[in-house]
């Protein structure tokens, strides 16, 4: 295999009959999270308009929901979001999680007061909104949301 030749699809991931082709785990954050949003604008473009997004932004923890445990809540459950931009709605749930305050005691060390970046308290070294960025230029969505708040009513038991 030649590495100039890769367009990072994954196939000969998938198709390597001996299972020696692997990920390669070796890119910088950014170029990791550009690949995120190329690889997601081929799953959606042709789908504008036609998919929905729900955020669930309750127990936002540090650690990935990939994994099978959870650390302690970094700050309060919001609640839920929905929009057929992936781009304003993960601008919304950050904007969201970032006007809280921190809740102390947890891996949150930095940047507890509302309107801080939590996420760069949590992960310094990685600008997350970048990702958001080359969403954006990529034609995947827009940063810009107009939030609108439901009231709902308690359930009774």
């Amino acid at each position: 295999m030649r590495a100039e030749s890769c367009i990072g699809c994954a196939e000969c991931i998938i198709r390597c009959p001996t299972g020696s082709v692997t990920i390669n785990w070796n890119q910088t954050v950014p170029v990791f999270l550009e690949k995120m949003m190329e690889y997601t604008l081929g799953v959606l473009q042709n789908k504008k308009g036609k998919a929905l997004f729900i955020n669930f932004i309750t127990d936002v923890s540090s650690n990935c929901d990939c994994l099978p445990y959870s650390a302690s809540p970094i700050v309060n459950n919001i609640g839920v979001l929905a929009s057929t931009d992936p781009v304003a709605i993960d601008q919304a749930s950050a904007d969201l999680v970032n006007g809280q305050a921190g809740l102390p005691g947890t891996a949150l060390k930095l940047n507890l007061n509302p309107g801080e970046d939590k996420f760069k308290g949590l992960y310094p070294s990685v600008d997350w909104e970048h990702q958001l960025e080359y969403a954006e230029s990529l034609g995947l969505g827009n940063r810009a949301y107009t939030l609108t708040r439901l009231k709902t009513k308690a359930y009774k038991s």
